[in-house]
């Protein structure tokens, strides 16, 4: 069992590290071309994007993984389940992808950059066919790397491919999302090949009455899209389309850690619902040993990041190289933060407390904005980030009183609410 789950790691751990590298091969690459300013504009057309995908995806990252878990064995429930997801993603597509295009040719704040967001229609619709929620609920982990591997290489071939000029910045998203569509319908294929997937027809009955049962959830995930990139809209408002680049390149940089967070969750996320389900004193024990495991690694990698800062910096091709290494120490911090929640979220979405964590979401993710909106003036980009780590050490102290007090770590209490 033990050397399963290293191979499991390992397979993992390799794809992933195509999701690390690409940042650092395209980002410079685009910048050298298009400049600060145009990349901060892209990544406000991603931004947008991505929150059309919180609605699309319907929550299928965590509660389609769970579903997908618990019934991996059962090849009729578990064709039910995709399907559902799927006739889910396209209803929401489609509707999705009307307003989306009459906002572009109605408000100005659209139009005015109309063929970026034009360009970016790809990166939700791609949503439909990626199917890395599944491999993730069958802990098919070699098949999660081939996936990323591949779809990463699409995007960096067609990042130099399509960026020859400044302008070619809109272009930018319309690489990111051909290179999960296509990667996606690849892999499904292989669903089909391998798994016996096909679409079943699904009452739309059934269809609402899941959609309504989990609207809840879905909206609190609105929320961290919210806190992870509404940021990048503020400061457009409050700065200018250089200080969206400056600081999307110290979020791309911390957000190595944050992808690694996020895909270590999403790693041990099945196991640990699985063995809630069977074996609850199993499942807290593998949750203890991986998020102390976990915290050790990703500190030494913080505190090494934090040594290279400027060397790290002065990779990138922009100029106030002092600045921008000075906003990633600070910057540094928030990562930290972030797994430790992450942590306590693991337990607490697998232990069916999505109601409780959905309304501190919720409730941080405005608090995050006002605070932004407030400091910014004064700190500017270091302003965006002291709220972030503000923010998140709050959560973190809510969530651990709301632990201690149900005393869910507790053998003999893990499922009392």
């Amino acid at each position: 069992m033990a050397n399963a789950q290293i191979r499991k790691l390992i397979q993992y751990g390799i794809g992933q590290g195509f999701n690390v590298i690409a940042p650092f091969i395209v980002i410079p690459f685009i910048i050298l071309k298009c400049g600060e300013d145009n990349f901060g504009k892209s990544a406000i057309g991603l931004s947008v994007a991505f929150f059309i995908v919180v609605f699309i995806d319907f929550g299928c990252d965590i509660l389609g993984v769970k579903d997908i878990s618990i019934n991996r064995d059962n090849i009729d429930k578990r064709n039910y389940i995709i399907s559902r997801v799927v006739y889910i993603k396209c209803f929401f597509t489609i509707i999705f992808s009307i307003l989306f295009f009459i906002a572009i040719n109605q408000i100005e704040f659209f139009h005015k950059n109309k063929e970026l967001f034009y360009f970016s229609f790809p990166v939700f619709m791609a949503q439909i066919v990626n199917p890395l929620w599944i491999f993730q609920g069958l802990e098919k982990f070699n098949l999660f790397s081939y996936f990323s591997i591949l779809s990463k290489n699409i995007y960096i071939f067609l990042i130099f491919y399509f960026l020859d000029q400044k302008s070619d910045y809109i272009y930018i998203n319309l690489a990111f999302g051909l290179s999960v569509f296509i990667a996606g319908i690849i892999f499904f294929f292989v669903l089909y090949k391998q798994y016996e997937f096909v679409l079943v027809l699904i009452p739309f009955s059934e269809l609402y009455k899941y959609m309504y049962a989990n609207k809840t959830y879905v909206l609190s995930q609105t929320f961290i899209w919210m806190q992870l990139y509404s940021p990048i809209l503020l400061i457009n408002y409050f700065g200018t389309a250089i200080q969206v680049g400056q600081f999307r390149i110290v979020d791309q940089i911390i957000s190595i850690f944050k992808t690694y967070i996020l895909l270590s969750f999403n790693f041990i996320y099945p196991k640990i619902c699985f063995e809630f389900d069977k074996h609850p004193n199993q499942a807290i024990k593998s949750w203890k040993l991986f998020n102390i495991a976990n915290f050790v690694f990703l500190s030494t990698l913080i505190i090494l990041l934090f040594v290279l800062s400027y060397e790290i910096v002065d990779y990138y091709n922009i100029l106030n190289k002092e600045y921008l290494s000075n906003l990633l120490e600070t910057a540094l911090i928030y990562p930290i933060l972030f797994f430790i929640v992450y942590a306590f979220k693991q337990l607490l979405l697998a232990l069916h407390y999505e109601k409780i964590f959905s309304r501190i979401i919720i409730v941080m993710s405005i608090l995050n904005l006002v605070i932004i909106s407030i400091v910014y003036k004064k700190f500017t980009l270091f302003g965006v980030f002291y709220s972030f780590i503000f923010v998140e050490f709050l959560t973190l102290l809510i969530l651990m009183t709301l632990i201690l007090k149900h005393r869910i770590l507790s053998k003999n209490n893990i499922y009392e609410v």
